[in-house]
């Protein structure tokens, strides 16, 4: 099992820290469409857009309902981002856009939903994910049959499978809003219209809408509410260390143990789990005792487990001697709120004997519930192993006994009276130290034994004619026994702590030399080796590569038969264990396990076992867990050094590129002002005039040109340094347009400005820039018989600079058109160095707005720069 309990205060530390970085996520969750999920976040949105906080919206779908549409038009609305897509245009989701805005909550509608192709990510749910690594705290809705660990319930009884699925992971740590309504009203809802539209309504009401199935959904949302609530709690505790038992939510601890009535406790486990909706932990308590039973228990111990794991329970291995005691701790460590466990019909004499575990637990759980299974006579308690020599333990306990008696007769003369039965403690509490506590007892009782026959009257007899002997005899005795069991419980103790150490140290060196190598043949090897040693077992790894199975680790095994195949794969691909011992294709004489992480299944690990019996052992269990755990952050380490090679390799790349085309931008300029300045002086009239005005304007254009690549190269260095003053939009347009040679008698740009378009905050040199390059991008792609026209309005927000053109416009796929060095092809943005566009976009990102592109009704192309109007901005002229 792997705990995700903070260990250590570094760590709930460090998880603090963390989940102070990430932005919070919060889902409206619902049990079907039309329940009003996407009404109430926008409610909830415009409520902390009142309270002061920075609200956008990314996206939100409102299905043509006008009530949902109002409540969008008071919020900042993001543009969507266009793709192109089997002949048709969709508007999707633009992250870019929502990065560069960095707002404090962002609105994004439908978290299952799927991504255009083309898309940074697949999957919607993972453009929310980068946008909580950012920071940025994301409001979105979900439906309750799009959660992937409820698909297949749902689609039992709705007989409808979703494909559009959003993994339970990211869904741990967001705060879970139910947005409830009784299925009665929701079909009033859908009868009425304002879910759907009347034909596919009435499609709907027959099949999907039913009432059985919104009840089961509903309830399906309710629980997984309530469930969220309870981890959250559980999260909260972890970390504030709070003590008490918050019992929100029923979670069941059972205790395993080695005889066959373990099976029985493991299955009632089970229905009051699932009674409760609860998770539950089946807990083997490593003491002295359990390490001692037999291979045949110990098989059977190996069974309960496998028996609890495959029914879902987590499985824990926990070392202690004190076995209640261990339980209830445990218990209160992962807060449960009962505790099951099985309890043998047993005589008085031997629970006053032995004790009671299941008594023990009552006493000490205070709090908690405990539940008692009775169990049948024949399991009322484990054997233990039968000694080859039955006759070791006395004899040896003999021998110490009387050497020490020996040496205390030799002795006798040089000792105190009372020192003797003092130093007859020495051979007990050394035998029960080393042996078993067999060997401890018949040493106290060979002590006893020994005392009266040697040291008191009458002497070398078992006769005791004194009281005070008689006392003595008896004293010595039970001083005896019971230091020789506490000598045993001591030995117990630190087998228990040394066999804790091993397993340490060996997890330790095994992270060591996974650590230090960082290719996948190396690791793999040292993985199987190593996980090998310490089973003892025969250990592969398996991947999937190109289609087909590679085998790496043990150059012993190079291929799998067709079964071990087939379980290799289920394990890949469903990332369930697999094969020998378990109830997935056990008719492989492989167990494959695997190797998950946040990225996926990196692979799987395959384990065999020559002999007879179960492949991974019982008190192996925690062992493999952990060893598992490391090969899959080693292979996922690898993933991704792999990958931040690459994109160093890509930066160092860029890197040189940008300085090569800066180096030589300056080293072209002063020869290219020259040229200028000549070309400029010479008179256009005479036989060469045409030649002279295509000079003058090609000088031009490559001097454009150069500075696009001098711009290119501060903003890769990030030297772009605004210097923010208040300026009036116009004086930008009309320096814009003497740069562009754009005289008044035969200009073809038209300008048009809004009297209401106020002084703004900017940088007049960038933005001139970013207008140069939109101007003459519009103007060179576009007929000399057309206009361009530059539009200067406002809305409540912004400042917008639109400049449209007549030519044959943009494709349907343009979403790569800021890139640099783009080019699109079958579109009027081909030509020139592709830099244009990627340079104004930067620079106006750099003033704090944004730049959007599309197509204008009648043809031709729109680009609108939308620049935050500031505090107080005043109009720049009359109306």
């Amino acid at each position: 099992m792997i705990d995700s309990r903070p260990a250590n205060d570094a760590e709930r530390f460090l998880r603090l820290v963390q989940r102070g970085e990430r932005g919070r996520l919060t889902v409206y969750l619902g049990m079907a469409p039309g329940v009003g999920k996407t009404y109430r976040m926008l409610q909830e949105a415009a409520r902390k857009r009142a309270e002061g906080k920075d609200v956008v919206v990314g996206i939100a779908e409102t299905h043509g309902r006008s009530e949902t549409a109002l409540l969008v038009e008071p919020l900042e609305v993001l543009p969507r981002r266009s793709m192109a897509y089997e002949g048709h245009t969709l508007d999707e989701f633009d992250i870019d856009a929502a990065l560069g805005r960095r707002p404090d909550l962002i609105l994004v509608d439908e978290l299952a939903h799927t991504n255009a192709p083309g898309s940074r990510h697949p999957k919607r749910w993972q453009d929310v994910a980068e946008l909580l690594v950012s920071g940025i705290d994301v409001a979105t809705t979900l439906n309750i049959q799009h959660i992937e660990s409820l698909n297949d319930i749902v689609a039992g009884f709705t007989h409808v499978r979703v494909r559009e699925t959003v993994p339970d992971s990211i869904l741990s740590s967001a705060e879970i809003i139910l947005v409830d309504l009784p299925p009665e009203a929701l079909i009033e809802r859908l009868t009425a219209g304002k879910v759907y539209m009347p034909e596919t309504a009435g499609r709907a009401l027959a099949n999907f809408f039913t009432l059985p199935k919104l009840a089961a959904l509903r309830e399906l949302a309710l629980r997984f509410a309530a469930g969220s609530v309870d981890r959250r709690l559980l999260d909260e505790l972890d970390l504030s260390r709070a003590e008490g038992d918050f019992a929100v939510g029923e979670r069941l601890l059972v205790a395993i143990s080695a005889g066959k009535g373990g099976a029985q406790v493991v299955r009632h486990a089970k229905r009051l789990a699932d009674l409760a909706h609860a998770p539950w932990t089946a807990v083997v308590v490593e003491s002295g005792g359990a390490r001692s039973i037999a291979g045949e228990q110990r098989e059977q111990l190996a069974e309960n487990l496998a028996l609890a794991s495959s029914l879902g329970a987590s499985i824990l291995t926990v070392a202690a001697t004190d076995v209640a005691q261990a339980l209830v701790d445990e218990a209160r460590n992962l807060r449960a709120t009962q505790i099951v466990i099985g309890k043998s019909r047993r005589s008085r004499w031997f629970e006053w004997r032995h004790g009671s575990v299941a008594q023990a637990v009552i006493r000490k759980a205070r709090g908690i519930a405990v539940q008692v299974v009775p169990l049948d006579e024949a399991d009322e308690r484990p054997a233990a192993p039968r000694d080859a020599n039955p006759w070791l333990a006395p004899l040896v306990a003999l021998a110490l006994v009387g050497a020490s008696i020996a040496v205390l007769l030799l002795a006798e003369p040089w000792l105190a009276p009372g020192a003797i039965d003092m130093l007859l403690l020495l051979p007990v509490i050394l035998t029960a130290s080393t042996l078993r506590l067999q060997a401890g007892l018949w040493a106290a009782l060979w002590a006893a034994l020994g005392y009266n026959f040697c040291f008191t009257e009458p002497r070398f007899t078992l006769f005791i004619h004194s009281g005070a002997d008689v006392i003595t005899f008896a004293a010595l005795a039970l001083v005896a026994g019971v230091i020789g069991a506490f000598a045993d419980k001591l030995r117990r103790q630190a087998e228990t702590n040394a066999g804790v150490a091993r397993l340490n140290a060996s997890l330790a060196r095994y992270a060591g030399l996974l650590a230090s190598v960082s290719d996948r043949e190396t690791t793999a090897e040292i993985a199987c080796r190593e996980i090998g040693a310490l089973l003892g077992v025969t250990a592969v790894i398996v991947a999937e590569e190109e289609g087909a199975l590679a085998v790496r680790g043990n150059p012993a095994v190079t291929r799998l038969d067709l079964v071990d195949e087939a379980a290799a794969r289920w394990t890949l691909d469903k990332g369930e264990a697999t094969g020998r011992d378990t109830g997935t294709l056990n008719a492989s004489d492989w167990q494959f396990h695997p190797l998950r992480t946040s990225l996926g299944v990196m692979g799987a690990l395959g384990l065999a076992r020559g002999e007879r019996g179960r492949i991974v052992r019982a008190d192996d269990a925690t062992l493999l867990a952990s060893l598992l755990d490391q090969t899959a952050l080693a292979h996922e380490r690898l993933v991704l050094e792999e990958e931040a090679r690459q994109v160093g390799a890509l930066r160092e790349r860029d890197r040189l590129r940008g300085a090569l085309l800066g180096s030589i931008a300056h080293d072209l300029k002063t020869p290219l002002t020259a040229v200028i300045a000549a070309a400029e002086a010479i008179p256009d009239e005479g036989a060469y005039a045409e030649e002279v005005r295509i000079a003058r304007s090609e000088a031009r254009r490559l001097q454009r040109f150069l500075g696009d690549l001098l711009e290119a190269s501060r903003i890769e260095d990030g030297a772009l340094e605004p210097r923010m003053e208040t300026v009036d939009l116009t004086d930008i347009v009309s320096a814009v347009l003497r740069d562009l040679r754009q005289g008044e008698d035969e200009s073809r740009v038209v300008t048009r400005v809004d009297p209401a378009c106020p002084l703004i905050p900017t940088d007049p040199v960038l933005l001139r820039h970013a207008l140069i390059n939109l101007i003459d991008n519009a103007l060179k792609f576009s007929s000399a018989s057309t206009l361009v026209e530059v539009i200067l309005e406002r809305d409540a927000t912004h400042a917008l600079c639109r400049v449209l053109d007549r030519g044959p416009g943009l494709p349907a796929e343009h979403a790569a058109l800021f890139e640099r060095f783009e080019r699109l092809e079958g579109s009027d943005r081909v030509g020139g160095s592709g830099l244009g566009l990627w340079i104004a976009k930067n620079l106006v990102e750099a003033l704090g707005g944004t730049i959007d592109a599309g197509n204008r009704e009648g043809g031709g192309a729109v680009f609108t720069i939308a620049l935050p109007l500031g505090s107080g901005a005043e109009t720049g002229r009359d109306a």
